[in-house]
């Protein structure tokens, strides 16, 4: 379905029943990362995902995005569907609008669930968003596909199992060349590190062992400032850990669901 948010619209799927779980997906992937983990929880949770500006079947907007517009898209979706509180996860820029969400909207978050993310950026983080929408500009979103995909993907991944390349590829290049740009430079000014010491949902921090661009010290780094966070280091996973280890990725995610909802869940 498409939902109305923020000025523009945004392609959102619901499957399941119960307390509702929104997720966040990230640069240059879609919706449909998420489909493993929402077919594990569609029994229990009422699964809302949602392709980002420019991502999937969301149509992109032009010029640079920045953190505050993806939140505000996300609440607005919320907004939208009259849903005033519910558990929100995101991986990698997803998890930045996780964090925007904590910190800004904290009434509507039960709990938060961030994935191979960073907290704050570094000048050479932020040079590399700036050359890679460079890239783009030029050459559109072909050409940071396969650089992509061998970024994203832990050793041995392309041999071990290919198919896991070819879905990672498939959604970069789904993405619209305008819509990698702008959340490319909203990234790039990513600036929540100091304000971590405000989070007080519970909170689940997961990352892969081989993620070199959300290593696991720079989620130590949040665990260790979001008080009583649980930390998950999910072995031989890159960026994308949900989709190289699913099995592990979500049963960590249901083990911190059924312990935050307790006796008042499903």
């Amino acid at each position: 379905m498409q939902v109305a948010s923020n000025g523009t619209t945004f392609h959102c799927r619901v499957d399941g029943r119960g307390p509702w779980l929104m997720l966040s997906h990230g640069l240059a992937t879609d919706l449909t990362m998420w489909d493993e983990l929402a077919d594990a929880l569609k029994d229990r949770y009422r699964v809302l995902r949602y392709d980002a500006r420019g991502h999937g079947g969301s149509p992109a907007t032009a010029g640079d995005y920045t953190l505050d517009l993806l939140v505000a898209d996300a609440a607005g979706i919320l907004d939208a569907l009259g849903i005033a509180q519910c558990h929100f996860g995101g991986l990698s820029m997803g998890g930045m609008v996780t964090l925007g969400m904590l910190l800004d909207h904290p009434a509507r978050v039960r709990s938060g669930i961030i994935a191979d993310s960073r907290h704050t950026t570094r000048p050479d983080f932020t040079a590399a968003w700036h050359a890679r929408a460079a890239e783009v500009r030029e050459g559109g979103i072909e050409a940071v596909v396969a650089s992509t995909g061998r970024r994203w993907s832990s050793a041995g991944l392309a041999a071990r199992n290919p198919a896991v390349i070819a879905r990672m590829e498939a959604m970069i290049r789904r993405t619209s060349a305008d819509g990698y740009r702008g959340c490319a430079a909203a990234l790039a000014q990513l600036n929540y590190g100091h304000r971590l010491t405000e989070i007080g949902a519970p909170t689940l921090l997961i990352c892969g062992s081989e993620d070199h661009g959300a290593p696991p010290e720079n989620t130590r780094q949040m665990h260790a400032a979001i008080t009583g966070s649980r930390f998950v280091e999910i072995e031989q996973a890159g960026h994308i850990s949900n989709i190289e280890r699913p099995d592990v990725f979500n049963a960590a995610v249901a083990r911190f669901l059924n312990d935050v909802d307790g006796d008042t869940g499903p």
